[in-house]
């Protein structure tokens, strides 16, 4: 049967359209902002804004690749475990093997493409649920990585791989500009291509995707590679920029992900959603954290404070879905 032509990622994309979407996001991201200039006067010089957009690079490298997932109607409980897995990985290959820095990252990023298509095959091939595939694949990773390091931090020297994660292009942070490399990438791959309009077929309707000639296997399959590639990415980075492989980081980063997806108005049923929503709403989350930082606020007010945002905003997403549900049902 002949593929489906026309679907949500076929729409010519342009700024009204944009608005449409993601005016409602865009605007709350505004409104905090201009609020939280007028409440702390150091919220708003340039030195926080890079502040924010460093320690936010990576949590928006793991949430574009969540929002490919979330897309298709899944999730992916095991970015967290590829940070871990690849930065470490990384640090142990230039500090205890001597392999080059590029080599030992292209490496780390062929296991993270690997396991990424073990997910997929998992949910695909052997019709396991995607929280409990991932939920294993989380588990097993982090496992070896504290083999690996038998849990301790793996400490390598300043050089190359530091100046990857911690460098500047001018005032901006090197994983900010990463990050706007990444996003327009992968923002072209789900706007303007055949691939992109298949992951918002399989999310929108998975059999009617299937019988519309969609291979929605591999489409799957693809899209968890991309989540996996894009975390270990993420966890190289920000262990490049501590300076030394620690298998506790990325605990907690898909929740992160999923947080700045869900803000960002990604449906968690799939088929509706905006990588620059995802950008937005990752910003957003930034921002509420680096005001509560700079207000002295206790970090555990803060986890609270994030998680009463995240119920919010899946609240709306079900309103928004009923209202219009109830809108298509009169005509």
């Amino acid at each position: 049967m002949k593929e489906i032509e026309k679907s949500p990622g076929s729409r010519k994309v342009n700024v009204v359209d944009v608005l449409k979407v993601n005016g409602g996001v865009l605007a709350a991201f505004v409104l905090i902002f201009v609020i939280s200039s007028v409440v702390n006067p150091r919220f708003c010089t340039v030195g926080n804004m890079m502040t924010i957009l460093r320690t936010n690079a990576c949590t928006a490298l793991c949430a574009f690749g969540m929002t490919y997932v979330i897309l298709t109607g899944n999730i992916d409980l095991s970015v967290g475990s590829f940070m871990t897995l690849c930065g470490c990985l990384t640090s142990i290959l230039i500090a205890q093997k001597g392999i080059h820095t590029f080599a030992a990252i292209g490496l780390a990023l062929v296991v993270s493409l690997l396991f990424g298509a073990l997910n997929g095959a998992l949910i695909t091939k052997m019709r396991i649920p995607a929280f409990i595939a991932t939920l294993a694949t989380m588990n097993v990773l982090r496992g070896a990585c504290y083999v690996m390091t038998n849990g301790k931090p793996v400490v390598f020297s300043k050089g190359l791989f530091t100046s990857i994660g911690g460098g500047y292009i001018g005032i901006f942070p090197l994983p900010a500009v990463y990050m706007v490399i990444a996003f327009a990438i992968l923002w072209v791959v789900l706007n303007q291509t055949k691939f992109g309009r298949r992951i918002y077929a399989v999310g929108g309707n998975l059999v009617a995707a299937r019988y519309s000639g969609v291979n929605t296997d591999r489409t799957i399959i693809v899209v968890y590679m991309i989540s996996g590639f894009m975390s270990a990415c993420s966890g190289i980075l920000l262990i490049s920029r501590l300076g030394s492989g620690q298998p506790t980081i990325g605990e907690g980063a898909e929740l992160d992900a999923i947080a700045s997806c869900v803000v960002g108005g990604v449906s968690m049923t799939g088929g509706s959603g905006t990588l620059f929503g995802t950008l937005v709403g990752c910003l957003m989350m930034g921002v509420i954290s680096n005001i509560l930082n700079l207000a002295g606020v206790n970090s555990y007010i803060q986890l609270i404070v994030k998680g009463i945002i995240i119920v919010l905003s899946v609240y709306i997403d079900i309103l928004r879905m009923s209202l219009a549900t109830n809108t298509s049902k009169k005509i």
